[in-house]
């Protein structure tokens, strides 16, 4: 497992050709994507607590070679407000693809300029840094809408770029619309989406949920995406889930679907087809 330096220079090394990427898991749905030379840091958890099980990989100043930080929502392990204001330090050209909605307390709470965010809502797509990023309302235990401004506080984002279409849901459920928002897309090379659920335990001591391993392979055998990579299920001991569940059901329920279960800090060469 590369961490520190190390793996910031595994990833400033990785040559990525047209109509392939690399990415490195970073741990929880965390993962550094890099399509051709633009480096993408999506759901990136780098903070110390208590109760993960896995340390930081990165410490946020070593972070010099972001073009894209992503947060999903305004969680810890997605937004990580405790080091984004240093991130912004350490990549002074990155831009920050956020909810539309969090942008005006993001850029105020951390005192990071409004003009370094990008916002995205359900179905609104934007360009930057030759990418195309489109949000998908994601229903984390509920479809929260802002009754205000009608945006949404939960997102996923489908990215396109380097010839290829990528899918990070966030943290989401499936909910009734959430296939059709998805089908305008004809294909998916890669679907980035959790598999450690939701119980009413949890939900009692404030861990909102996420889709099933069993939903999740649903959703792979709809979609038939080349490459399928479950994450969220390793970080924090009581909201986790067996990752074996995961890959025996699919292998089981939708033979021939290829997915990647792996190790932190580990680089994955996608060419188009599969690892």
């Amino acid at each position: 497992m590369k961490t520190g330096i190390e793996l910031i220079k595994d990833i400033d090394d990785c040559i990525v050709e047209k109509g392939k990427l690399a990415f490195w898991w970073l741990g929880q749905l965390g993962y550094v994507i890099k399509l051709g030379k633009t480096v993408i840091y999506i759901d990136a958890f780098l903070s110390n607590r208590a109760d993960r099980s896995i340390p930081p990989l990165l410490k946020p100043e070593e972070i010099t070679n972001a073009d894209i930080i992503m947060g999903t929502h305004d969680h810890e392990d997605h937004i990580d407000r405790k080091v984004w204001k240093q991130l912004s330090i350490s990549s002074p050209n990155a831009k920050f693809i956020v909810p539309r909605l969090l942008v005006p307390s993001l850029s105020k709470d951390l005192d990071i300029p409004e003009d370094r965010f990008v916002g995205v809502d359900d179905g609104l797509s934007i360009y930057e840094k030759g990418l195309q990023v489109t949000g998908i309302a994601s229903a984390h235990e509920f479809l929260d809408r802002d009754l205000d401004s009608g945006c949404y506080p939960y997102l996923g984002f489908v990215i396109e770029g380097n010839g290829l279409v990528i899918y990070h849901s966030g943290d989401t459920c499936i909910y009734s619309e959430y296939y059709s928002r998805l089908k305008q897309w004809e294909h998916f090379d890669i679907m980035f989406i959790p598999i450690n659920g939701r119980s009413a335990a949890r939900y009692k001591i404030g861990f909102l949920g996420n889709m099933t391993y069993q939903e999740a392979v649903d959703l792979a055998g709809y979609f038939k995406p080349s490459l399928i990579v479950p994450g969220h299920y390793e970080m924090i001991p009581i909201n986790g889930e067996n990752p074996s569940l995961f890959t025996d059901y699919l292998n089981a329920k939708y033979t021939g679907i290829r997915y990647w279960l792996g190790n932190h800090g580990e680089k994955v060469l996608f060419d188009g087809g599969g690892v």
